[in-house]
């Protein structure tokens, strides 16, 4: 979605938490499954923004590092 604003063009992304409207700048990206999410649900999310991946994303890496052993 674009917003024009006094002459600058200003991508904006949706939260996959909320559903608000954020410039794709603010977003935080989850680097395995691409979900995408504004300061606050970051915030709520808890891991994406110290690990670059959502919770839902960290807890199956957690489950395959309990499965193969690793540490």
């Amino acid at each position: 979605m674009t917003r024009i604003e006094v002459g600058w063009v200003v991508e904006l992304g949706v939260c996959d938490g909320c559903g608000a409207e954020v410039s794709d700048e603010e977003l935080y990206r989850c680097g395995e499954c691409g979900k995408r999410y504004c300061e606050e649900c970051a915030v709520a999310d808890g891991v994406i923004k110290t690990l670059g991946v959502c919770s839902d994303c960290e807890e199956v890496y957690e489950a395959e590092e309990d499965y193969w052993g690793w540490k």
